[in-house]
Parts: structure tokens; sequence; C-alpha cells
């Protein structure tokens, strides 16, 4: 490969004829040798030689198990990354891959250098102190392409044998991209954690195995699918149409086990708390409740296009449907009606039974949200504070706070038993799509259809933790972004209108996070190391490289 300004030639050799293999640095003008990179143990190099984006380095790697850094202009060795060994020779590679070089790849502004071994693993270095940040195994034996991000300097891209592609950042945390042949347009935690339920672009829905990160099962629905939804045992799942056909299919062995037919138009599907009944709500304004186990009719609700599915009371006892006079009716899954809240001087877009019942919070256009008693209908509180049409409202999982977004680009938590505003959540430049709690409330999800980015937070403080998606130029290409978390809040997956879905690790607590960290870098951290991310160190320490 050449120099990035063209000077010098870089060329690596590998011991299929010869035992003394090498790189060698050329100056291209003068036809001549400049320096011959060698020092690798084994016998076999199977280089993967790379110049740093600013050429002031060069970096190889070899089957003895290390990465060597080079100075860019002289060749002179500048450190060797990773324990050397008396290396592999040629007959201990599979036949299969000789003729696969293993690679090096600099970020974009040469902080970090990733390599790949032929055991399928791969490592990501800090070039400047010349040490392990992280070591990513399981994507099988070969991990054949390599790359950082051009935009982002912490994402790295990897590609291997077993059929994946994944990103992962530069601590090793995977991001986990599904292919898909169509952009999916939902994506589904099963009750136990161990599936995703993803679709939407096409006929198929896919079933993966969240362990593995492989695809365990592709059910055919014979029609363009809207929505998909696990049962909350995990056993069934349930998918709908744009068509009107909604399908039950058995898990365990991905077999379709019942037919319902509705109307044309449904938007989405979902069962009852207890499992017992499937709701369906069509963009006509209509639900359908029907019973899981027979497909007979239940009750057939109207409702308001703003919020055209009925909500679930936790018990699942009671539900709650929105209609087109501005009104919220609580009513018994029959359709029996109990309550009807009045109040609201525009449609309602969102709404939320408390963990206990007792309460239920609306959202509407009026630009307010409202809490009623379940026991009376009458009116606890109304919010203000937005400035625009609210588009989602949800309790905490310990009822103590509630949440708003708003298109006016805005996420309010609120305090129930105080009825007053705790904390303004402000980040997004447009506005605020949807908004929820984790399921152990310490963070909060938002997205925005408008500014294409999903949002992390801690509900705490307040605080912005990250950006989940909407970087770069791909992301301003697609509009649909939904995110939901995992049951157990430790993932957070993401569509966005690509043919793909991606995972984000979310760790509950610190123990987690050090559990995590612990199997991801097989070592102890030096004492500088512990110095430089703030944690407790023994004895006195020296000078540290900045």
């Amino acid at each position: 490969m050449f120099s990035p300004d063209g000077r010098l030639l870089l060329i690596g050799s590998w011991g299929t004829f010869s035992f003394d293999s090498f790189s060698a640095l050329w100056d291209v003008s003068k036809g001549t040798q400049i320096a011959k990179l060698d020092g690798h143990k084994s016998d076999t190099q199977l280089d993967g030689a790379s110049f740093s984006h600013d050429g002031r380095r060069i970096a190889t790697v070899s089957l003895d198990g290390s990465a060597r850094l080079w100075d860019g202009e002289s060749g002179r060795l500048l450190d060797v990354l990773g324990q050397e060994s008396a290396g592999l020779k040629l007959n201990d590679v599979a036949s299969d891959n000789r003729d696969q070089e293993m690679n090096a790849s600099f970020s974009r502004d040469d902080r970090f250098l990733a390599t790949t071994s032929l055991d399928g693993t791969t490592r990501v270095w800090d070039v400047n102190h010349a040490s392990l940040l992280a070591s990513i195994v399981g994507q099988g034996p070969l991990v054949e392409h390599l790359e950082f991000s051009p935009v982002d300097t912490n994402i790295l891209l990897t590609a291997s044998h077993d059929g994946t592609a994944r990103l992962w950042d530069v601590n090793g945390i995977l991001t986990t991209v599904l292919p898909h042949k169509s952009p999916p347009t939902f994506a589904v935690f099963s009750p136990d954690n161990l599936h995703l339920l993803t679709g939407g672009g096409d006929a198929a829905v896919h079933l993966w195995d969240i362990a593995t990160e492989r695809e365990i099962a592709e059910l055919d629905t014979h029609e363009i699918t809207r929505s998909a939804t696990f049962s909350p045992d995990g056993s069934r799942l349930a998918t709908a149409s744009l068509a009107g056909q909604i399908l039950i299919w058995d898990v365990a062995n991905r077999r379709e086990v019942a037919r319902f037919a509705s109307g044309r138009g449904l938007l989405q599907v979902r069962f009852s708390p207890k499992g017992d009944l499937l709701m369906a709500a069509s963009a006509k304004g209509m639900t359908q409740l029907w019973d899981a186990a027979t497909g007979a009719e239940v009750a057939a609700i109207t409702t308001s296009a703003k919020l055209p599915q009925v909500v679930f009371s936790r018990g699942g006892d009671l539900v709650l449907a929105a209609t087109s006079d501005n009104a919220a009716h609580i009513m018994k899954t029959d359709g029996t009606e109990l309550r009807v809240l009045v109040g609201h001087k525009s449609k309602i877009t969102s709404a939320d039974f408390s963990p206990d019942g007792q309460l239920v919070a609306t959202a509407s256009q009026d630009r307010t949200a409202r809490i009623w008693s379940v026991n009376d209908g009458s009116m606890v509180a109304t919010l203000t504070g937005h400035s625009d049409e609210l588009t989602a409202v949800a309790f905490s999982p310990d009822g103590q706070s509630l949440l708003t977004s708003s298109r006016d680009g805005t996420v309010r938590i609120w305090s129930v038993s105080g009825r007053s505003e705790k904390a303004v959540l402000r980040g997004h430049s447009s506005g605020v799509t949807s908004a929820q709690f984790s399921p152990g409330g310490q963070y909060i999800v938002t997205t925005s259809f408008q500014d294409r980015t999903v949002r992390l937070w801690a509900t705490q403080s307040g605080r912005q933790i990250a950006e989940l998606a909407g970087e770069g130029e791909a992301a301003r290409r697609f509009f649909l972004r939904r995110a939901v978390f995992s049951s157990d809040g430790a993932r957070i997956a993401i569509v966005s209108g690509e043919e793909s879905v991606r995972v984000f690790r979310v760790f509950q607590n610190t123990e987690d996070l050090i559990d995590f960290a612990k199997k991801t870098i097989p070592r102890e951290l030096t004492a500088c190391e512990r110095r430089r991310f703030f944690l407790p160190v023994e004895g006195e320490v020296g000078d540290c490289p900045n």
C-alpha cells in the first residue's frame, strides 16, 4: 500500500515460499528500499500491514500473536503490542485460511489500532500508550474484515466468516447488526429476553436468538407485516398485517397455530397482561379485542385515530380508550363502560395506567397532561409547561414519577404525589415522538422522527448519557426511529428504516459494568491506567504518559 502522501510504498510478504518473511518500506521516486520491517517470530508472517492516516506510523500483525508499530518515515520499530510467542508454522494454519490475510486498521484520528487474529479475536489498542483497550471474542473462527467508522472514531466494524457483520465501540461493547432484506419497522424483545422479533418491511418476520445473535426462524406471514408481539409468557407471538390478517405462532416450533380476520389497515397488535386477550388497533379508529385461545371477538371499541389502540391496566382487567370527542373511557375488557374522563380541550395522544391501577394519565394536543382517579373518574391534577402538543405519557415503574414528551422538543419528569415538575430533558432539536422509562426506572429513552435521533437519559439527574442513533450522513437518510427496552432493561433495540436493527447494552449499576469490564479486559489495570480513570491507586505512582 502507498503512504497517504504517495511518496512511500509498503510491501508485505508471507512465508509461502520463503521462511524469510518480512515487510519492506520503499521510496517510490528513487525505487530504493528504506527499511526492512522484520522481527516477528513467526516464520509465516501473514502480515496485515497498514499506514496510519497521517503517515507517521505503520502497523504490522503476525501469527506470532503480536502487532508492531513502526515509524512511518524511517521504518524504525516503535512498540510491540501483545505477547509474542514462537509463532505458528505454515502447517499449523488450516488450508482454507491460508489465503486470508490478517488485518490491522487505524481509527480516523489514529488514536486506536484494531487487529485481528486467525482464531477470531479482535483487539483494540491505544496507539499512544501501546496498551490494550479491549479484546473481542466470539464472532467465529475468522474475522475477514475490520475498519473504523470514518465518522465516529469510537465505532469499529467487523465482518466474519460466521456470516455476520457487527459494530463495536472501542471498549469492546457490541452493537449488534442483524441483516434484513427489507428495512424493518419494529423490534420486540421476548419477556424472558431470549429472543428478539423484527420485521415490517415485507412479509417476513425474523426471530433472533439474542445470546448467539443468530436468526433462528423466518416466519412467512404472506402479507406485509405491520406489527408483532409476544405473549406475556413468551410461548406465543402474534403478527398483524396491513391487510387485516392476524396470525398466532408457537415460538417453540415456529408454527402458525391460529388465524384471525380483522379490518384492513391494522396498526398494532398486543396481548393483554394475562395473555388471554389479543388487541388489534386499526387506522380507522377501531380496536378489536379477541379471545387469544379461541379467536372469538370479545369487543369492538370505537377509538380516536390519534390513539387507536386501547391501553391495558397492569392487571389486564381494565382498558382505556380515547375517542375523537377528546374524552377517555375506562372500560372492562368486554367493552362495558365504567368511567368517562372529560376535561381535555383537544384530542388525546397517549395514556397510561399507574402500576397500582389507581390512577390514569393522559396526554393531549392541548399541551397538557392530566392525572385521573380510576375509582371515581375525577381529575387529580393538570400538568402544564409544554409549549406544543404532547406525544407520550408514562408512569415510572414505582409510580412515583410521570414523564411527558412533546413536539416542543423537550421531555419533562413530574412528581405524581406533588403534581410538580422535577426535571426538563433538553437535547432534541425537534419534536420528541416517544419517551419511556426503562423497566427499572433508572433510564429514559427518547426518539424523534424529525431530528432522527434516539437518546438515553439518566432519570435521577436528567442528564443525557448518550445519543444512541442519529449521528452521521447515513442517519439523515432515514426518518423512522423506534426504540424499545428489553424486559430487564439491559438492552435497547432500535429500528430506523435501515436494513438492520441495532442492539445496545445498558448497564443497570456499577457492579454490572465492572463485571462486564472484567470479562472484556483480561488483565488488571496498571497504576497509571487506574489513575487515568479516577480509580483508587495503592502506593506511590510516578509520572504517567499523557
